[in-house]
């Protein structure tokens, strides 16, 4: 019965794969570098405005920290799986577009693989790219101009294997072992049907891999009835392998031109990200992050651009009723958040920072499941320079089944 759970949860962590390779953004801004960023958190963290370096998993599955997974009940058996339903408003001096993106976020599930041991398995997107843009171009040597249009899709995907231990009383330490892995196919479409009679399709598809490696600690100190916790995580420089293939075609015939390349290797820089949280005896959790990025040596060209470190912060704030209530509403927990990001690229001169609030709620099922909701608007980029500023507001929708899967039971 265990093992048949168990291989259907695989079986929807490979099917989700091919779900999560549909674009997850809009952003025009996908289109410089890696993409846009994702912020990998469950939704519980995502109503705390991202914040969770410092917390355990204990209810749900933690995956900002490895670490963490040390803290899943040993006899509970976690599969999560969330979506997010994202209304986007693009705006420049003179312009204004809206769009609505739905993507399934991540699928993941966890157990306690041996006494001070919790492992887990995720999925979600590392980074995304998704832009349309019309534009036109001069033929050469007159002053009649056709129209041109850019399209990119893709990013990078995830598939993560975490691994937490406690070494002692309060003390853990995890192990975060991804694959990241996806291809970006950018497209410039000619119209030229007024004069030579068709469109001209160029074609680049760019493929890279790589395995990631991020390490972490927490540490638990009891203050009376409360407790301090603290937390941090960090990967290191890493490179990935990197193609691409080029083709050029029509309306007429699929291959004009193609030719196959390796390109100059991409790395994923040093990443660090520490945190803090205070729990109450009365039920108020307070956590704060902060992260850094060392992108300015990830070799990332940038066209009208540069690429430059990061910086980010959160802080959230969580009530959960101390004791068990019959009352349904007392037994919900109540998030809201804060968070500020900046981007590892520069547009014009211009920095491209993200900030934003969230607020969550979770409804705890009788048999130990949550149901997590998450509302979160943001902030991206500026109408300086002709550039767009982009607003969204996201809702979240998170499932974290809870099964008792390792419980004995006992007979009279």
């Amino acid at each position: 019965m265990i093992q048949n759970r168990f291989l259907t949860y695989l079986f929807l962590l490979s099917i989700s794969a091919t779900m999560m390779a549909q674009n997850n953004t809009s952003s025009t801004y996908s289109r410089f570098g890696l993409g846009v960023l994702e912020m990998r958190a469950d939704a519980t963290n995502a109503g705390m405005g991202y914040a969770g370096v410092a917390l355990g998993s204990e209810g749900y599955l933690n995956t900002i920290n490895a670490a963490s997974y040390s803290a899943i009940d040993s006899t509970r058996f976690l599969f999560n799986i969330q979506g997010a339903l994202s209304f986007a408003n693009y705006q420049t001096n003179t312009d204004e577009q809206k769009n609505v993106d739905a993507n399934l976020e991540s699928i993941g599930f966890g157990f306690k693989a041996g006494k001070n041991w919790g492992m887990g398995f995720s999925l979600s997107p590392y980074s995304s790219i998704g832009y349309s843009i019309m534009g036109d171009k001069y033929i050469l040597g007159t002053t009649n101009k056709y129209p041109v249009e850019y399209i990119g899709e893709g990013g990078l995907s995830q598939l993560s294997w975490y691994n937490g231990f406690q070494l002692f009383k309060g003390f853990s330490v995890g192990i975060n072992t991804s694959y990241l892995w996806g291809s970006t196919d950018i497209i410039e479409i000619s119209y030229y049907p007024s004069i030579i009679g068709e469109t001209i399709y160029n074609e680049r598809n760019y493929h890279a891999s790589t395995l990631l490696i991020e390490y972490g600690f927490q540490y638990h100190q009891p203050i009376g009835q409360s407790m301090l916790s603290l937390g941090a995580t960090a990967n290191f420089s890493t490179e990935m392998n990197t193609y691409f293939e080029h083709r050029i075609y029509n309306d007429y015939s699929s291959n004009l031109s193609s030719i196959k390349e390796n390109t100059d290797n991409l790395f994923i820089p040093n990443n660090y990200k520490v945190g803090a949280a205070f729990q109450s005896s009365k039920g108020w959790l307070v956590a704060a992050d902060y992260r850094y990025g060392n992108w300015t040596a990830s070799d990332i060209s940038i066209s009208s651009g540069t690429v430059r470190d990061t910086h980010g912060g959160s802080i959230g704030l969580q009530y959960a009723a101390p004791r068990y209530h019959r009352s349904l509403f007392k037994r919900m927990q109540y998030r809201v958040g804060a968070f500020y990001n900046q981007q590892y690229l520069t547009i014009q001169g211009q920095d491209i920072d993200e900030k934003g609030i969230t607020a969550g709620l979770t409804i705890p099922m009788r048999d130990g499941s949550l149901i997590n909701f998450g509302y979160e608007y943001k902030v991206a980029g500026t109408t300086t320079y002709g550039l767009i500023e982009e607003r969204y507001n996201t809702i979240t929708l998170g499932l974290t089944f809870n099964e008792n899967w390792f419980r004995k039971r006992k007979f009279d």
